[in-house]
């Protein structure tokens, strides 16, 4: 699943819209054990019109996260509107694949663990390729290299040995910008936005670079 980010600086402090805002929508509408409908979320969104929230509700129901409560009354009395029961509560938004079956872990997923677990001693991006790699998905030199450039550049990597050129460098995260499990994502506009600590490196409205 492609996760759509759309970032809005408000007071200097970067809201996130996208399947794990969306999420969050329904863990904070279903705390004390409610129902809500499509429409509860979109109040809750940037973009009422987007079919985001839609195909999201879309996927969990199909997961089994959602369950179909029938339906209540619109604003307009001929209008009536889906109500949904979550039967499935966990912390991290699900990422689900159209049919409702589980996607596979984002690259920088892999990565970030690998860099932050395997890797604190310091890394070449040979390193990072290989170490994050998995029996079901293989991490390429150019990925990681693209994605060390931009840790770099937002100030999350100490260069700890320049060598021939960036993919030979020997790279260490910094131990400030360990941040949590969730990894920094990269914006079409080349900017940072780190989930764990909602700060970002950059401004702006942008969506995220698919991992």
């Amino acid at each position: 699943m492609a996760a759509v980010l759309k970032l809005k600086t408000i007071n200097g402090r970067p809201i996130l819209r996208g399947y794990e805002h969306i999420w969050s929508v329904i863990l904070d509408l279903t705390r004390d054990g409610s129902t809500f409908t499509r429409h509860d979320v979109d109040q809750r969104s940037c973009d009422p019109g987007d079919n985001t929230v839609t195909d999201y509700l879309r996927r969990l129901l199909r997961a089994g996260y959602l369950a179909d409560a029938g339906t209540c009354e619109g604003s307009a009395t001929h209008y009536r509107r889906r109500v949904y029961r979550l039967v499935n509560r966990c912390q991290e938004a699900p990422r689900l694949r159209r049919d409702g079956s589980a996607a596979p872990t984002p690259v920088n997923q892999l990565m970030w663990n690998t860099l932050r677990v395997l890797l604190r001693d310091g890394f070449t991006v040979r390193d990072l390729a290989a170490f994050a790699s998995t029996d079901d998905q293989s991490v390429s030199e150019v990925t990681a290299a693209s994605y060390v450039k931009r840790l770099a550049m937002a100030g999350y990597l100490h260069c700890l040995e320049p060598g021939r050129g960036r993919r030979l460098a020997k790279w260490r995260l910094k131990p400030a910008m360990n941040t949590g499990p969730r990894p920094p994502k990269v914006l079409r506009t080349h900017a940072i936005y780190d989930p764990n600590t909602c700060s970002l490196h950059g401004d702006g409205i942008a969506d995220e670079v698919a991992s």
